[in-house]
């Protein structure tokens, strides 16, 4: 049996955890360590249990988060979107792109009528010279068309078989 022949592509390695996850990962975990310790400040806690003890039916918010963890959070999950990008791009720079949307064959151009008043007054011609001339409709079976006056002239003259007629 003939060796089988290897593609020509080089082989790629095992993809691994990328660097900029990695980062984006601890600085997410150290942002949100920050934001616990900080909304846990001690003379916060022991003003409201003193205010507490004042009013002790009103209901209040014990401390506020601060905004500097809020913003890392935010600017750590944009990065590690935007490096995933990048890094997804970098992984696979072979991958199919979008399909081309442009058409490539011209449709037939429309077929109006450039002069309807001509074209209704030929269809009328055609069609009255139909109804008032003699011509074959099948010459092998004798069947001729008679213009349509003639025909109701025969018609009032012979009438139809199993109607009754009309008195003059």
């Amino acid at each position: 049996m003939p060796d089988r022949v290897r593609s020509q592509r080089p082989r790629r390695r095992p993809r691994t955890v990328s660097l900029g996850g990695a980062v984006a990962a601890l600085a997410w975990g150290y942002a949100w360590r920050q934001m616990v310790r900080r909304s846990r400040h001690h003379e916060e806690i022991a003003a409201a249990e003193q205010r507490e003890g004042e009013r002790p039916t009103t209901a209040y918010e014990t401390s506020d988060w601060d905004l500097g963890p809020v913003g890392l959070i935010y600017l750590g999950t944009f990065a590690l979107l935007v490096i995933s990008c990048l890094v997804l791009i970098a992984a696979y720079p072979d991958s199919l792109h979008d399909v081309d949307r442009t058409v490539h064959i011209a449709p037939p151009g429309p077929r109006l009528q450039t002069n309807p008043g001509d074209d209704l007054k030929d269809f009328r011609a055609q069609e009255q010279k139909r109804l008032e001339t003699y011509y074959w409709v099948d010459r092998e079976k004798g069947l001729a068309h008679i213009p349509i006056e003639q025909a109701m002239k025969t018609l009032v003259q012979t009438g139809i078989p199993g109607f009754p007629k009309a008195q003059p």
